[in-house]
């Protein structure tokens, strides 16, 4: 495919646009986020160096790509009713290329965009909000420390604990019941118990082990050891936003865990794992929407332009939102619901194009 001056024009027109309206955006955020949590990281002993580099690094890609969509949406907007209005658009079509031909800069634009954010979405993300999340327990927000709680396994294990502590991933008073049936087979008392987020291995303290027998029970007693339970530490204490520190296979992977024990959380994972395909094709259709609806010079202008953009994009949003709802809360299919938006917007858009290209 070759580009022709109006390809690379268009192209460079949208990029650059979307990238200068990303920068500007992420910027005010960072401000305002900035003002409202410097006290407090200054206060638990967090450095310049550290909020810049680790902190707020992280904070642009994150909340970049989670609306990426609009970005791009608004950046579409801008540039091409810019082009309208300065008469750049009619020109090109009295060359005798249709409005096939001048869409497709656009999506040239948008595919690049599109294989970016799905790349950064299953891959980059992951890691990344691991360190941001990291960064918040331990500079601003109170640590993750249910007070107690209490686990029943599908192998017959009831867990109890009364404390966790986030950031050592430590659990004081554990007690760990093994039941066959209706039968007590033993049950293990520990201190302290520090355990592995992604293997079954666990540190116990100050522990005691008491085996059930018809005759003479038989008991344990230790001060430390490291041993092998059947559980890991996910399985007791889970934090909601752990699976957005989970790449693609690993949220996979993830899933079929919780579908084996039965979890009433699996539609929100499922959600989580075809959002991150669903978003990123968001780009194309409201690409081809913010196009057609700014191609044409109007009275009110660039302005008039960007204000029905952004009742569209917020639009969108709620309708993601609503989808979202009925999935986790009416049993609403995880994979409809992620992209149902996308399809009711396809229609808008193949609706507006028709309209736009008559």
């Amino acid at each position: 495919m070759i580009l022709t001056k109006i390809d690379k024009y268009i192209i460079k027109k949208f990029l650059g646009t979307f990238f200068f309206i990303f920068i500007l955006i992420m910027s005010i955020s960072m401000v305002f986020d900035l003002s409202e949590k410097v006290t407090v990281f200054f206060e638990r002993g967090a450095s310049w160096f550290e909020i810049l580099t680790i902190y707020y690094s992280n904070f642009v890609i994150y909340f970049g790509f989670q609306f990426i969509f609009m970005i791009n949406f608004i950046s579409v907007i801008w540039f091409t009713s810019k082009m309208a209005q300065n008469s750049e658009i009619i020109p090109i079509l009295g060359t005798g290329a249709s409005f096939n031909r001048l869409l497709r800069p656009y999506f040239i634009s948008s595919t690049i965009l599109v294989i970016i954010t799905l790349i950064m979405y299953n891959f980059v993300l992951p890691p990344s909000n691991k360190q941001r999340l990291e960064f918040e327990e331990q500079f601003y927000r109170v640590s993750f420390s249910p007070s107690a709680g209490k686990v029943q396994l599908e192998n017959g294990q009831n867990i109890l604990y009364k404390r966790y502590i986030g950031k050592e991933n430590k659990i004081n008073e554990l007690v760990i019941e093994q039941w066959d049936d209706e039968k007590l087979v033993y049950i293990l008392n520990a201190k302290h118990a520090i355990g592995d987020s992604t293997t079954n291995q666990w540190y116990l303290e100050k522990y005691n082990i008491r085996h059930f027998r018809e005759k003479d029970d038989i008991y344990m007693l230790g001060e430390e050891t490291d041993t092998i339970l059947g559980f890991k530490l996910t399985d007791i204490i889970f934090r909601e936003n752990i699976v957005e520190t989970m790449n693609f296979s690993q949220l996979n992977a993830f899933i079929e865990s919780e579908k084996l024990r039965n979890s009433k959380q699996v539609p929100k994972y499922l959600l989580d794992k075809y959002n991150r395909i669903a978003a990123p094709f968001a780009i194309y259709i409201l690409t081809l929407i913010g196009m057609v609806v700014s191609s044409k010079k109007t009275r009110g202008g660039t302005g008039a332009n960007v204000a029905i953009g952004i009742i569209l994009c917020v639009t969108y949003i709620f309708a993601m939102k609503m989808t979202t709802v009925a999935a986790l809360n009416v049993n609403f299919d995880p994979l409809i619901a992620s992209w149902l938006p996308n399809i009711i917007f396809l229609f808008i858009a193949i609706f507006l194009y028709k309209q736009a290209s008559k």
